[in-house]
């Protein structure tokens, strides 16, 4: 932990906290609040450099003590994390960091924001005006079946609309720019003409939209030989029932919670998400 990180855990501040937006050139204290998180460096930069994202900060008296990162689509935007160092005094900090990002995105057009909150953060986001829309699952440790089916296809542009069209469908959100920034390694499940699903494996925990159990399972049985888990939202019964039948065990991986009109969300549509 940086001398400054520390200073504030053992000196509580009551100054009100200065929320302005991260810089590059605050990456370093930034990495200090959660120094055994090898990944945060890398989250932080993507979401600095990518046109659609923003990251806010918050300071006490000079020293950076939180962040919360987001992004914005079309008329939707998501909350992506939020850290705050848990030091007496700093409780506050979370909401106003949040609402700071709730601000920005609906100056974007986001007039509906969305959050995965973590098991336990509901109050913080219940407090910014977030209601409950279902949970999520990870599934882990089990058995695959190997895949067979020669119509998943590598993913190419011809395939994109489609996939864009799926995904609206899926979501009621245009996440387009998220959608063709992950394409990479992509692949569809293609049946003549028609794609009917997509899998987005580079994507959070990785992205499987489908029309039906029979193509989205397809598609899972490509996506559990790179990792060997996947999240699925509560409610997807025929999903959730074959990876228990394959021996996955199932843990808590967060709220789905929403501020705003709710999309018209479908989850029976999910066979992965990120």
């Amino acid at each position: 932990m940086s001398v400054g990180a520390w200073s504030v855990a053992n000196n509580p501040m009551n100054t009100a906290p200065m929320i302005a937006p991260l810089t590059h050139a605050d990456l370093h204290d930034a990495c200090c609040l959660a120094p055994n998180d090898e990944g945060l460096r890398g989250r932080l930069c993507w979401h600095l450099d990518t046109p659609y994202a923003v990251v806010y900060k918050a300071l006490v008296d000079g020293e950076l003590v939180g962040y919360a990162c987001g992004v914005c689509f079309t008329d939707s935007g998501w909350v992506r994390e939020v850290f705050v160092l848990p030091a007496p005094g700093l409780e506050h900090i979370g909401p106003e960091l949040v609402m700071a990002l709730v601000a920005h995105l609906e100056r974007a057009g986001a007039t509906r924001q969305l959050v995965i909150a973590p098991e336990g953060n509901e109050p913080l986001y219940a407090a910014c005006g977030f209601a409950v829309d279902g949970n999520l699952l990870a599934y882990a440790d089990g058995t695959f079946v190997h895949a067979t089916k020669s119509e998943v296809v590598d993913l190419g542009p011809e395939h994109l609309l489609a996939v864009l069209r799926l995904d609206r469908l899926a979501t009621g959100e245009d996440r387009e720019a998220l959608l063709r920034e992950h394409s990479y390694l992509g692949s569809v499940y293609q049946e003549g003409t028609r794609v009917r699903g997509f899998s987005l494996p580079l994507l959070g925990h990785g992205l499987i939209v489908a029309d039906s159990a029979e193509v989205g399972l397809e598609l899972q049985r490509w996506l559990l030989p790179l990792q060997p888990y996947l999240l699925l939202p509560v409610g997807h019964l025929v999903a959730h029932g074959h990876l228990i039948a394959r021996a996955y065990r199932a843990r808590p991986a967060g709220i789905r919670m929403v501020r705003g009109d709710r999309p018209h969300f479908r989850p029976t549509m999910i066979y992965a998400h990120p």
